[in-house]
């Protein structure tokens, strides 16, 4: 059953990957990935669709300052799009400003409430700005809908580990995250490491 499992969240995070890829976001999984499958792209233009992508090689290469404005141009003429404004929140929180980081998440949420990335950047940012109680609720939330996103149960875990001192949380979430990404090495020491800090 575990070993059935661990198979399911791989295969999950390989699709949420190749949406990634897609939508230019990081681990993007699409709306309702567990229940109904890959949701289809945002039509947009030729042209809006070549200026986004210049504008993701910038923030990609991480000149963040120039790729904000590239994509501040692609907003303009996409407004009912989430995509462009959780990549405005990323490149901003890179650059400190988290103010603008946390109004663009506003923006996308309120286009696409559940959208998974702009969720968990938006725990990242509670994170960052020590609101911890919030990630927390949100991170939980979010899991409810979106049970298989492994980089949520990272984030919690980590969140759970560091920041609240629940090591049960966190071990709970580091393994549930290393069952998912196996190739990851370092998750096993985290796990390792709860477990000696938590007596067991």
């Amino acid at each position: 059953m575990r070993k059935d499992k661990s198979k399911l969240m791989r295969n999950l995070t390989l699709s949420i990957f190749v949406a990634a890829l897609l939508s230019g976001c990081i681990s993007n999984p699409p709306k309702e990935t567990i229940k109904a499958g890959v949701k289809p792209a945002i039509v947009v233009t030729p042209e809006v669709r070549a200026e986004f992508d210049a504008a993701m090689v910038q923030m990609k290469a991480e000149n963040y300052q120039k790729g904000i404005e590239m994509m501040d141009k692609v907003v303009a003429k996409s407004q009912n799009n989430p995509v462009p404004y959780i990549n405005l929140a990323i490149a901003h929180s890179k650059l400190g400003n988290l103010k603008a980081a946390e109004d663009n998440l506003k923006l996308a949420l309120n286009l696409e409430p559940d959208n998974p990335v702009a969720n968990n950047e938006y725990g990242l940012l509670y994170r960052k700005t020590g609101r911890f109680s919030e990630a927390r609720q949100l991170y939980e939330k979010l899991l409810e809908k979106y049970p298989y996103y492994p980089i949520v149960h990272k984030n919690l875990g980590i969140l759970c580990d560091i920041y609240l001192r629940d090591y049960a949380c966190a071990l709970r979430e580091y393994e549930t995250y290393s069952s998912a990404m196996p190739e990851d090495k370092t998750a096993k020491i985290w796990i390792t490491d709860v477990q000696t800090r938590a007596g067991k």
